[in-house]
């Protein structure tokens, strides 16, 4: 009985170092690939801030990004989204009547995102798994300008490209359809500083504005250890 208490205990720790790489091999990173489009709309002090002119003025956007999965609960991504905004002036807002907002937009972001459950490759218990994100990004707008109707006097108008930064975050939920395949919808609620999103301020203006973006699309999952 001695003599094979050594060879027991070769047994068995190689029995817990097969076991241990072979959970290693359960990996749950991942590299994502996300495209969707959607709708993007704005509120600031040209529109008087009303969200409800806003929802009815949305303008079509659309966006790519490329992640990595870290683990089941977080994702690091970066992203490129391009659309439009447009707005009607409310009467007197600020001194504009009758001018509109017509801006194209480019957005490279930064992203983190929380899933609230555990989501990936091995959690078919959780095929569907909302999530949280926030979000740093630049808006590069160009804008159009009314030529027959008159400015007040004191306004500055930015032709070209205009910058702004942003920072927001948003919700949403995801479903997984297969192994590598999901759907995905979320909405991104954004501070946009500067008042160059209309391409013209007056001095009197106030802050920045706020753009809202809601998405629908797809996310293609390779796994990094297939």
């Amino acid at each position: 009985m001695i003599i094979f208490a050594p060879m027991r205990s070769t047994y068995l720790v190689l029995a817990l170092t097969f076991s241990a790489s072979a959970f290693a091999q359960r990996s749950f990173q991942a590299v994502s690939i996300r495209g969707g489009f959607g709708s993007s709309t704005y509120a600031g002090d040209f529109n008087g801030g009303s969200f409800a002119a806003a929802a009815s003025e949305a303008r079509a956007h659309a966006a790519l990004s490329l992640g990595f999965q870290l683990n089941s609960r977080w994702d690091l991504s970066t992203g490129l989204a391009y659309g439009s905004v447009y707005a009607q002036s409310t009467e007197g807002v600020n001194g504009f009547t009758g001018i509109d907002v017509r801006s194209t937009y480019l957005q490279p972001s930064l992203r983190i995102t929380n899933f609230a459950v555990p989501y990936g490759r091995y959690w078919k218990r959780n095929p569907s798994a909302p999530y949280w994100f926030a979000q740093v990004s630049s808006v590069l707008s160009q804008s159009k300008f009314a030529t027959n109707v008159p400015y007040p006097g004191d306004t500055e108008f930015h032709e070209g490209t205009n910058i702004s930064p942003a920072l927001g975050g948003g919700i949403g939920v995801t479903h997984r359809v297969s192994e590598h395949w999901s759907w995905f919808a979320e909405g991104i609620l954004q501070s946009v500083t500067g008042d160059r999103l209309e391409g013209f301020t007056r001095p009197d203006q106030e802050g920045g504005d706020v753009l809202l973006q809601i998405r629908l699309g797809m996310l293609y999952s390779i796994y990094t250890w297939d």
